[in-house]
């Protein structure tokens, strides 16, 4: 009835039920796949929107620092400070608003950093996002 091979030794381990599992883990591996590549690279931009935060966040302390040894300092002159500081990062979409406030009667410094991030992931919605760092520093007596 069968010829004599893999598909006859089949038959007669299992009798009553022809199973041919030859592919079964090719369509697995489809379906899973996908799921795991986008898993991968959806860590990978997750760091590299961290890397970028951190990179921000360090030049706006570098900034502040700038700020704070001349009060005069305007917020093109920040902007411009912080484009110098950031070498990985594209400046030329960066934003950066300064506005005064006063804590418990010292006047602060309120400086807020925008810059938008790309996200390259295969198969979904979201294509940026925007990462904000903001700092609120006293204006030192001294440079005043």
């Amino acid at each position: 009835m069968f010829k004599s091979g893999r598909l006859a030794r089949r038959v007669r381990r299992k009798p009553g039920l022809v199973r041919d599992e030859a592919g079964a883990s090719a369509v697995e591996l489809a379906l899973v796949f996908p799921v795991f590549i986008m898993i991968v690279l959806g860590i990978v931009e997750i760091g590299q929107a961290l890397r970028t935060w951190n990179e921000v966040h360090n030049a706006l302390g570098r900034a502040v620092r700038l700020m704070n040894l001349d009060a005069s300092t305007t917020p093109d002159q920040i902007t411009t400070a912080m484009r110098g500081y950031l070498t990985d990062v594209d400046a030329a979409t960066l934003t950066v608003t300064a506005t005064p406030v006063t804590v418990s009667g010292i006047e602060h410094i309120r400086i807020s950093v925008g810059i938008p991030f790309e996200i390259i992931l295969p198969f979904a919605d979201i294509s940026t996002m925007q990462i904000n760092v903001d700092r609120t520093a006293p204006v030192l007596s001294a440079t005043k």
